[in-house]
């Protein structure tokens, strides 16, 4: 069995907030982690070398990335523009390099940026580990007749095992819908492609959503969404508009949190860098909220476009809050107090069990070192 190892560059640090305390690795390409279409992807190709594979957790399992890597020998190692996207393990190093279109991501706003890209990459392996099936053009006046319309081909719809859909409008014209095991289309939702929807999560009544948006697994997502990248264990089961963003596990958004995602002067936005620890110019105009994991709002909380706020974080108050909100912070518009690292972790444990989900003793640990690492933020 080939072992494949994740490594973290210096630029992972460009992927604040959304990848504190974790490897990159674990963050989605679409509606699954990059880690496992990477594993999946290599076990289902036929290697040349079966020893260690070391790769780039920002470097996405494209078609063409996975085919180049499978085709990759002992020593080799794979270079681009001075960066190493993968290696196998081998006594002699060779550099590799060729005319491959490899997507490294650079900023956490890449990841909604390649959310379809990484739906469609994903389709057919989630096809089978879901053994989700396909719709057909013949089944489209039955599911008419229970409530549920759909526009554009019937063949781009795929459902799980347990899947519920109540009445609702689902619009594949500009991409596949597929929807996980146990997960749940509420009545009144309107659903527009490319849109993933993770194992037992839940589109609530009323829903708006337009693709390219990923929902992971256990989640709960309500109100109007655009292009969100939402991972596993996260909710925004009320009313408020989020688009263009990125939202982190075991993240909560209060009734009517609302992101902006573009200026009104439609004007290039501003993004805190963590590694110069100012804002900088993003190169983009669309950029909605981009949320570390475990942070919650409250309910009504406003934020401007581009807003970035760490891990660990309760967000609450008047008025919109500052452009970046520091990992365990508790406030917001009328100022910030730390989060007592007590309390971050007792909250944690509460969340975790309504999941039946248990907080490891090495996970308290890993909080307590994030905590301490993210200490300067806060001065």
């Amino acid at each position: 069995m080939t072992n494949i190892l994740f490594f973290s560059d210096s630029k992972c640090i460009n992927l604040y907030p959304i990848n504190l305390g974790k490897c990159a690795s674990t963050l989605h390409f679409g509606v699954r982690s990059v880690s496992t279409q990477w594993v999946e992807a290599i076990a289902e190709n036929k290697i040349k070398n079966t020893s260690c594979i070391r790769l780039n957790s920002r470097l996405m399992p494209t078609k063409a990335s996975v085919e180049f890597v499978c085709q990759m020998i002992s020593g080799d190692k794979w270079v681009v523009n001075g960066e190493t996207l993968a290696e196998i393990e081998g006594d002699v190093s060779k550099e590799v390099g060729g005319d491959v279109s490899a997507i490294l991501t650079a900023s956490a706003a890449d990841y909604f940026e390649l959310c379809g890209e990484g739906i469609r990459t994903d389709i057919d392996r989630l096809k089978l580990v879901w053994g989700a099936r396909s719709l057909d053009e013949s089944e489209r006046e039955s599911w008419a007749m229970n409530g549920v319309f759909f526009h554009g081909d019937l063949e781009q719809v795929h459902i799980s095992p347990g899947v519920k859909i109540r009445s609702c409008t689902i619009n594949t014209e500009s991409g596949d819908v597929i929807l996980g095991p146990h997960s749940e289309i509420m009545e009144g939702s309107c659903i527009r492609g490319p849109f993933a929807l993770g194992e037992n999560s839940t589109v609530k009544m009323g829903s708006q959503i337009y693709g390219p948006t990923s929902i992971g697994q256990h989640c709960k997502v309500g109100g109007e969404v655009s292009n969100i990248v939402m991972h596993d264990y996260s909710n925004k089961g009320h009313g408020g508009f989020v688009g263009n963003s990125v939202i982190g596990s075991w993240c909560n958004l209060g009734a009517e949190t609302t992101s902006s995602n573009l200026k009104n002067t439609y004007g290039e936005v501003k993004l805190y860098s963590a590694k110069e620890r100012k804002l900088i110019h993003g190169g983009r105009i669309f950029c909605g909220l981009l949320m570390g994991d475990h942070s919650k709002t409250a309910i009504h909380t406003a934020f401007n476009t581009a807003t970035v706020v760490g891990a660990f974080c309760n967000v609450f108050g008047k008025g919109a809050p500052e452009k970046h909100i520091p990992s365990f912070t508790w406030g917001g518009s009328e100022g910030v107090k730390e989060y007592r690292i007590e309390q971050a972790i007792s909250t944690a444990k509460k969340v975790m069990a309504r999941r039946n989900v248990e907080l490891t003793i090495k996970e308290e640990a890993a909080i307590e070192k994030l905590f301490n690492d993210t200490s300067a933020d806060r001065v």
